[in-house]
Parts: structure tokens; sequence; C-alpha cells
């Protein structure tokens, strides 16, 4: 029988080659691009169609290999360097519920996107989604001049996509009826008002030497028109000078139960997906997320507990432990 011998060294010489080339191809944009399912354009990211774009909101870790300005970038900026102006305090305040959301990934420094050769225009202030097919209505959309025939509105609680595969050439009539409309339901609904979509609960503890505590929780089912989530968070932070909070870390304990039915197709059986489950983690800000997709959620209900300790790290042994250990109410739609 013959014995197969290889040169050690000319082995070795092939591998490093073949591994050059493998990792000169993992470096190609032109790759990253085509497997990302979507490119950009001027400053714009562009997705060929809505089940591009659909696949590409599943998949969150193609965004950061992206070299893209996205509206999250000046969002962070202006919350981080109040002097850069960037953005408007109003602007900066309507899109705060939406800090950590992947939308602020998606669209540009303009609150724009492209998808299946439209032009779509987010305007959280307004809690209005603006869509054109004709590109050159770009600066009446940056100028929120919305009378031209061809431009539709839709508002974020709106499942968009679904309504422009349907036909639909927009939900809103007038914009300016329905902003000032919006103007009144944001006014009555500040504060800690639970509601069918969102309810929050936050509060704070006096601890040793100074330093009080404060928690900030919340289970949403958040809506932006071409993108929505349902999640928990709870946020833990302590104060030394007022009015100043930091993130502090403590153990943070959720116990779940949903129930959901999206309004895309072939999403989990019949669209439905449920859990009842508990996690925790040592952290200052902690998020568990049920649903995102482009697609709306047709029904869903949540329960969240929350079991939070008080202090964290910071917290005073000799006077043993204590936490915040409550329920939030119930948000639920259609059932």
């Amino acid at each position: 029988m013959k014995q197969l011998k290889i040169n050690s060294r000319a082995f070795a010489l092939a591998l490093l080659i073949f591994g050059s080339c493998i990792s000169e191809k993992d470096e190609d944009p032109n790759l990253i691009s085509k497997i990302s399912n979507f490119e950009v354009v001027g400053q714009t990211l562009s997705f060929k169609d809505f089940e591009s774009y659909e696949n590409s909101v599943l998949n969150k870790k193609q965004f950061e290999t992206t070299n893209f300005p996205s509206l999250r970038s000046i969002f962070e900026a202006k919350v981080e360097s109040p002097g850069a102006r960037v953005l408007s305090d109003e602007s900066i305040q309507s899109m705060k519920e939406f800090e950590g959301s992947l939308i602020l990934d998606i669209l540009d420094t303009e609150g724009m996107v492209i998808i299946d050769q439209k032009l779509f225009f987010l305007d959280f202030v307004n809690r209005v989604v603006v869509v054109t097919s004709d590109f050159d209505l770009r600066p009446e959309l940056k100028n929120r001049d919305f009378e031209n025939e061809r431009i539709y509105l839709f508002s974020f609680k709106d499942d968009v996509i679904g309504l422009l595969e349907e036909g639909s050439k927009g939900t809103i009539l007038s914009f300016d009826e329905y902003s000032k409309e919006n103007l009144r339901i944001n006014a009555f609904y500040v504060g800690s008002n639970c509601d069918w979509d969102e309810c929050r609960f936050n509060d704070n503890v006096p601890g040793d030497q100074g330093i009080d505590y404060r928690v900030e929780t919340k289970h949403v089912y958040q809506s932006s028109g071409i993108y929505f989530k349902l999640f928990s968070q709870a946020k833990h932070m302590k104060r030394n000078l007022y009015p100043l909070y930091s993130g502090q870390s403590t153990y943070i304990e959720m116990t779940y139960d949903f129930w959901l039915k999206s309004k895309k197709s072939g999403y989990g059986i019949n669209g439905v997906d449920f859990e009842i489950n508990t996690r925790s983690k040592f952290d200052d800000d902690f998020e568990i997320q049920y649903y995102g997709s482009s697609r709306g959620l047709e029904k869903y209900r949540l329960d969240t507990h929350f079991l939070i300790e008080v202090g964290g790290e910071h917290g005073n042994a000799l006077a043993g432990f204590s936490f915040w250990d409550f329920d939030l109410y119930r948000i639920s739609k259609g059932l």
C-alpha cells in the first residue's frame, strides 16, 4: 500500500495563501453589501423590496458592518452633548422612547430610508410615516410639506408595509388636523399612565451616604410604521449629586408571560408565538425583546413581573438586601 507523504513546509505555505484569500473575501465590502440585502444610496439605506427589508431587520448584526451615518449617530451625539444643535430638543424628546430600537440604525440622519423603490420619512414629533415613490420630493418630506398628492401619510400605529401591499394611499387625509389631534393625545397621556401599548413605573429610594437609587421600568409595544417591537425593560441608577443619575449595576429579574399573533406571513405557527419564562441579569440596563419585525402584531398580551435589588454593588449589606418587587399592568391588543 502506498503512503501519501505531505511536504510540511509546502502545506503550511498553501494554508497561509488560502487563509489570506479567505480573509480578503471576508473583508470585501461588496460581498457584505450583497449578503446584507441592502445598499447605501447617497447617505440612505436602500432595500430592494419588502422581503429584503424584513430579512435585514431580523439580522441586526449586519448593520454593524455598514459604514453609514444613521439617525442614531446624531441622536446619541445630541444626548451626550446638549450643545450640538443637529436635532431640536423637540425631536430628541420625541425620539427618546425609541432609544435602543433598531429603527434608529435603519434611518439616515434625516429620518429616511428607501424600501421597494419608495422613500420613507419618519416624523417622530408627529408620529407620522410619510411615503412617496417620487424621489424628487425628498426636500418636501424633509421640510414637512406633505401637500403633494404623490405623498402618502400613515400613523406610526399603522402596519404601513401591509397597507402598501394592499394598495393603500394613506390613512391620514389631513396632516394639519392629525398633528393637532396628536398633540392633544400626547398631552393627555403624559407620565406613568398605562394604556394598551405601554405601561411604565418609576420609583426613587433613599440610600446611605447621600446616595439615592432609582428604577425605571416599562413594557411596550413600540410602533413606528415600518418597524414594530414588543419588549420589557428595567434600568437601575444612583444619584450622588442632584439632579444627575448614572447607571448602577444590580440584580434584575423579569418574569414574563406573552402571547402574540403577527401579521407577517409564515411567522411561527399560524402567526402565533408565546412563552412564560424568568430571566435575570446583573446590569444597570436589562431589556428582553419578544418580537421585532417590519410587520405589526394583529393581537398580543404581555405581563411582566420585576424583581430588582436596591443599590446593587453600592447597597448596604449590614442593613440586608431590599428589592423592588412588583407587576406592571398588562398591555394588550385584540384580546
